[in-house]
Parts: structure tokens; C-alpha cells; sequence
């Protein structure tokens, strides 16, 4: 892939939410976008094909790989799992996309600004470890987060070739009781040359009250039946995440890439029982095909 951000591996950028079959298979993508950490999300880290990107001449670029990933089991947990990683990406000259995150439309506007829509689709945490699902047997009476197709609604500003800051917020169309979330994000190329680049990203993560509490609090209910103390979460900042990528082109059309990321969880996310541990990690890796 040729664009004008370095490819990545879902991103997920969750760490804040990283989800199987649609979880564990998505843990990593290379494409040409920035990574996002978002657990919730995604099971790894995930391309975000919804930043603005030069595309090839023909205006189409689609990009199919697989590799390993190793990532926690869910937010907060101490407790880690190695995945498949799969990439799928498809760019286009009308400003639709697709990919491990969903499908959409970019519009590009002037002065470097752009907004963009999606549609996906979560499969929640299960209360048991369940294959490649996001849970753990250690969230025994928490009861399952129902999955929930959402939309993300983005808006942002590419800083010529050099870097894009963008909002965003996921908003659930099925379940809507789990909540929103919302991220400031600043993703950078640090080197680009004819066969490597090398991006950084780091990214501020809220949540409403509804989703800090499905995802971090316990009620009465789930006190009683895990044994955990009662927490209420709140609303507001609960993580940053830092992530980074290296790929290299070996040819035109194969490549290579290495990403990671690190979340940390802040405030009332991060003192809830159900939280082993403060700080989360990701990495992957995938070959890849671009044509």
C-alpha cells in the first residue's frame, strides 16, 4: 500500500476494548493508516482506513495479509492470549473503505480537513474465557456485554504529509445501553523512505457513564454473584495508548509489518476490582499483499 501514512496493523486502539471471530481475528492489519488501540473494539491493533490517504493512480488499493498477535484477554486484564492476525483493507476513489473495523465513507474537504462515517460491528466480553472472544474466566458472575452494531463518526485535520489529529466517537445502533465512546488522536509519520516507514500515535480515550460502567463498574447484582466489591465507574477520561509501527516494502506489492501499543487506564476505570492490571500491551505482526 502507497499512501500518505505508513501501513499498520486493529487500533483498537481499547487496551481501551481490543473482539474475536470479529475479536481475536482482528488483532492486527497492515494498511496505510494509523493504529488505533481500542479494545472494546477490536481483539489487537487495528489499521484505521477512515484517515485521509493518497491513493494509487488507478484510485484503488486493496490490501489482504496474516500474521500473529498477542494481546490481553480483555481491558484491564492480566492475563494474555496469542491470536491470528488477519489484514483486509480496501481504499477507493469515491472515499468508500473497508476493513477489519468496518465499512465507510471518507469526504475530504478543503484545507487538509475531512470527515468520515462507519459501520461495525463489537462482540461484546464474554464472563469466561471462550476461545479467541475477549473475556476471562476471572469475570464469573459479571454476566456477557452483548455485541452491538455501532457507528463511528470522525472528523479530522492532516497536517500535509506530516501528521492527522482527529476525534471521533462510536455510538452503538443495537445495545445502545452499553454506551459511547469518544477519542482524541494525533497519528505521525517519523520516517518514510522508498521501502520503510515508521509511524507513532498516541490517543486520549473517554467513555460515558453508561459505557464506563458496562465495562468497568460492578452493580449490586454482579457484586453478589462474582464476589467482587461494588465500583462505580463514571463518566470521562479512562486511558491514553501510545502505539508505533515499522513496515517494510520488499517489493511493490509485498510487505511487512511490526506494530505494538501500550494502554494505560486512568481514573475510576483504573481503580475498578475487575482491572488486574493498569497498563495493557499489544503487539502483532503480518505479511502482506497489495494490489
Amino acid at each position: 500500500m502507497k499512501g500518505r501514512y505508513p501501513r499498520h496493523t486493529r487500533r483498537n486502539r481499547h487496551l481501551p476494548c481490543l473482539a474475536a471471530s470479529a475479536a481475536g481475528l482482528l488483532l492486527a492489519g497492515a494498511a496505510s493508516h494509523a493504529l488505533a488501540v481500542e479494545p472494546a473494539r477490536y481483539s489487537g491493533i487495528q489499521p484505521d482506513q477512515s484517515l485521509p490517504t493518497q491513493a494509487p493512480e488507478s484510485g484503488y488499493e486493496f490490501t489482504i495479509g496474516g500474521g500473529v498477535g498477542y494481546s490481553p484477554r480483555y481491558m484491564g486484564s492480566d492475563e494474555y492470549r496469542a491470536t491470528p492476525a488477519l489484514n483486509l483493507a480496501l481504499q477507493t476513489p469515491y472515499g468508500v473503505f473497508v476493513g477489519l473495523g468496518g465499512i465507510g465513507y471518507r469526504l475530504s474537504l478543503p484545507a487538509g480537513f475531512f470527515v468520515s462515517a462507519a459501520l461495525s460491528y463489537d462482540e461484546g466480553r464474554k464472563d469466561r474465557a471462550k476461545g479467541l472472544d475477549s473475556g476471562s474466566d476471572k469475570l464469573r458472575g459479571m454476566g456477557d456485554i452483548k455485541g452491538s452494531v455501532f457507528t463511528t463518526l470522525q472528523a479530522g485535520y492532516a497536517i500535509g504529509d506530516l501528521a492527522v489529529v482527529s476525534v471521533a466517537t462510536d455510538i452503538p445502533l443495537t445495545h445502545r445501553d452499553r454506551g459511547n465512546v469518544y477519542r482524541f488522536a494525533v497519528d505521525s509519520v517519523l520516517f518514510k523512505s522508498p521501502t520503510d516507514s515508521v509511524g507513532v500515535g498516541a490517543t486520549a480515550h473517554f467513555a460515558s457513564g453508561k459505557y464506563a460502567q458496562t465495562y468497568f463498574g460492578v452493580s449490586a447484582n454482579q457484586s453478589l454473584n462474582s464476589g467482587y466489591r461494588q465500583h462505580a465507574a463514571g463518566g470521562g477520561l479512562y486511558g491514553v495508548s501510545l502505539t508505533a509501527n515499522w513496515t517494510h516494502n520488499f517489493t511493490k506489492h509485498w510487505s511487512t509489518t511490526v506494530a505494538g501499543g501500550v494502554m494505560r487506564y486512568t481514573g475510576n476505570a483504573s481503580k475498578s476490582p475487575i482491572v488486574f492490571n493498569k497498563t495493557n500491551y499489544q503487539v502483532a505482526a503480518t505479511l502482506d499483499y497489495t494490489f
